[in-house]
């Protein structure tokens, strides 16, 4: 009986391991100590990388040299998706994906077809969800010497249509981005970054209350612009009167949020932050998020408070708040997010996409319509107005303007999450500006551009 059972639990472990291999194998052949991706440039002609239009980002030249894009701006725009030749970003496409591109996946079949005609073994080549031309939009319109992210996402099939991260580096030349590493260019804060979310977390308190307390169409709660709970107050900077949940959201009101958590209790907002996506090991099959955080032990009244407005202990990456919005765009369900949308063989096949297509419900439909509703109201007469777009495009967001000390001595982290509603341009959208100030005077005019450029571009 036990050599039966130690049997299992070996094959169980074989199969976990193999099951690893295959659909996270960027993470292992990811790792900076990995000696096998420097061997293999050596044997192999590294694959070609281009964007959704078919624009060349990355290649390697006849002389085994890798070289990307001729323009400066575009290098610099898709710098943290693409990745370098030395690997100094472990997470971008050049080192994440080299099981591809490096020929790790190649058959048996191909390498001994190589062998036979004698042509050089070559690696995959990778087409990419991303637009390089939002992407530079996307820079260009950046507030000037800012730091932080934009991620634009089709909410129907997950596919990212850009992940722009500020400061950039030039991967022809890592020397300004090395000497300066305080600056962080080489970072993805699309995906690596973890920041308080602010107001914008008010959609998973929103979410929570509408799964879990009864009687919301009574609910009321006057703001007098000062909330006392525990040993601290939460303010605003003068009082809104008396709110629905409704007014509350679109106002952004941090009183009647405090107020409401209190009646959802630590249990309750913290199994639906956990649904969405908080505390979760994001394993993606084609990139890596560091994972949000929520915290769910033993809050007092103060932290549960703080957590329920996206203060305190809450952080989250843009890639997920962008993901938080795209599942309310989808009725509730929310997509893997992809960056790859297809890789060739250098015979001319295709390969099978990593990652999963099925998406998972995580809200009701009807929460979900309930959100999308509140939404909408923000940009159009809330603190999101400035998001907003004309030719009957209809937007639906949040703004969040996000504490980023305990003093207030240094600016608010300027957030915007949304999407478009029409089916026609399913676009959803996460900004953040480090210490930019205003979500609803920062985030959303740069939140309205970049989607109106989407639409422009017909992606």
């Amino acid at each position: 009986m036990l050599t039966t059972t130690m049997m299992a639990l070996f094959a169980l472990m074989v199969a976990y391991c193999c099951y690893s291999v295959y659909f996270y194998g960027g993470r292992w052949v990811a790792n900076p100590h990995n000696p096998r991706i420097s061997s293999q440039k050596q044997e192999v002609i590294m694959g070609t990388v281009r964007d959704r239009d078919g624009t060349v980002l990355a290649y390697t030249d006849e002389t085994g040299a890798r070289r990307y894009h001729n323009s400066r701006d575009t290098r610099m725009a898709v710098s943290q998706v693409v990745g370098d030749s030395s690997g100094k970003v472990s997470t971008g496409v050049d080192t994440f994906h080299a099981q591809y591109m490096l020929g790790f996946r190649s058959s048996i079949f191909e390498r001994v077809g190589d062998a036979i005609t004698g042509t050089p073994q070559r690696g995959d080549d990778i087409q990419l969800t991303i637009s390089e031309r939002l992407s530079r939009y996307i820079s260009e319109q950046f507030p000037e010497g800012k730091r932080g992210a934009v991620v634009v996402l089709n909410y129907k099939t997950g596919e990212i249509l850009s992940m722009v991260s500020m400061p950039q580096f030039d991967p022809v030349n890592l020397s300004p981005a090395l000497s300066d590493e305080a600056a962080g260019a080489l970072i993805n804060r699309a995906t690596q970054g973890l920041y308080p979310p602010g107001s914008t977390f008010k959609i998973v308190t929103m979410a929570s209350a509408l799964e879990n307390l009864p009687d919301l169409r009574d609910f009321a709660f006057d703001c007098t612009g000062y909330y006392p709970v525990g040993n601290y107050s939460v303010t605003e900077s003068s009082g809104h009167g008396v709110q629905s949940l409704s007014d509350a959201f679109a106002n952004s009101c941090n009183t009647t949020f405090a107020a409401l958590s209190q009646d959802l209790g630590y249990t309750m907002l913290g199994q639906t932050a956990e649904k969405l996506g908080f505390n979760e090991n994001f394993m993606f099959g084609d990139l890596i998020v560091y994972n949000s955080s929520y915290p769910i032990d033993d809050l007092s009244a103060e932290d549960l408070a703080w957590s329920s407005i996206g203060q305190g202990r809450v952080l989250a990456t843009p890639m997920h708040m962008a993901l938080i919005a795209s599942m309310i765009a989808n009725g509730g369900v929310m997509n893997e997010p992809h960056l790859l949308r297809e890789i060739t063989t250098a015979q001319g096949g295709t390969r099978k996409l990593p990652g999963s297509f099925i998406g998972t419900r995580v809200l009701s439909e009807s929460v979900a319509e309930r959100l999308e509703k509140e939404m909408v109201r923000v940009v159009k007469s809330g603190t999101g107005t400035r998001a907003a777009l004309g030719n009957g495009y209809v937007v639906a967001g949040k703004t969040g303007s996000a504490e980023a000390s305990n003093d207030k001595t240094i600016e608010t982290h300027a957030w915007f999450v949304g999407y478009i509603t029409n089916d026609n341009a399913p676009y959803a959208i996460s900004v953040l500006v480090e210490n930019g100030g205003s979500g609803g005077g920062v985030a959303a005019p740069l939140a309205r551009k970049t989607l109106q450029k989407a639409v422009n571009l017909g992606l």
